[in-house]
């Protein structure tokens, strides 16, 4: 093992694609996008469709920039991708601080398992969607109803994630513990908790994904109550027939949530290495 590690300390031809790949990855990332951005391009000048029904790349990018400082509803581009970013951090988080803990006492205790389980097994099959015409009821077209779309959408994930990465534990590992006289707090959180991040970080990367999506939803049928959001910019373009606003919103949702699953992804590798 020590001959292995010096040898990898010293192979320079080792370590050279390592740090080579992120720049190819970058790079193949890049051309890709290059050639369906060519290919959209291609599309809408060669056969002239009309720029109310689909705008061309060039176009679509004039006008971000122009909303970069120019006023819809509450403000200017950047105010809307902040307030999109703040309702879905809010609803995210209350998901993570509600979905984890009871996926795993769900896990550790069976029967609070069997009580929750019937309950959690329903609200899981309704669309999050769904609840956006009750939450618009019950909380108005404020942020409330927005945080609660983005909730129930992002909640499954994280619970059931948690659920399965407590019950995956060694029970080697758990017997070891409780030989040593561990109590299941200690358990739980120097135990269960580490040998469960690879299983619970993959539902946390879902939940991102389907909060970020029920936001954008949420925002749509909240329609002008809210005068905010990159949904109420979608619904500006297609009240107004301009359908590179519209388009240019969705680029924008598209660029965030890949942000966020990348930034999520380099997490996951920090926190578990050695998964």
């Amino acid at each position: 093992m020590l001959i292995d590690s010096v040898a990898f300390s010293f192979d320079l031809s080792r370590r050279a694609p390592a740090i080579q790949q992120p720049m190819a990855t970058w790079l193949r990332v890049g051309a890709a996008s290059a050639l369906w951005i060519l290919l959209w391009w291609a599309i809408v000048t060669l056969l002239h469709v009309p720029a109310d029904f689909l705008p061309t790349p060039v176009s679509v990018v004039r006008k971000l920039f122009t909303m970069t400082y120019t006023v819809t509803g509450d403000g200017a581009l950047w105010v809307h991708v902040g307030r999109s970013l703040y309702r879905f951090t809010l609803g995210f988080v209350l998901a993570v601080f509600i979905g984890v803990p009871l996926g795993f006492a769900m896990g550790y205790v069976r029967p609070l398992n069997n009580l929750v389980s019937p309950l959690f097994e329903f609200f899981r099959c309704i669309p999050p969607i769904a609840w956006a015409p009750f939450a618009m009821l019950w909380f108005g077209a404020s942020i409330g109803a927005q945080v609660f779309v983005i909730f129930t959408a992002a909640l499954p994930p994280i619970l059931i994630n948690a659920y399965k990465g407590i019950k995956l534990v060694d029970p080697g590992l758990i017997n070891a513990a409780r030989s040593l006289g561990a109590k299941p707090a200690t358990m739980l959180l120097e135990v269960g908790l580490p040998s469960s991040l690879p299983v619970l970080i993959a539902g946390l990367r879902i939940g991102i994904a389907n909060g970020w999506m029920a936001l954008v939803g949420a925002e749509i049928i909240a329609g002008a109550g809210t005068h905010s959001g990159l949904g109420f910019l979608i619904l500006v373009g297609q009240d107004t027939l301009q359908a590179n606003l519209a388009i240019g919103a969705m680029v924008l949702i598209g660029a965030v949530g890949v942000g966020f699953d990348w930034l999520f992804l380099k997490l996951q590798k920090r926190m578990v290495r050695w998964a």
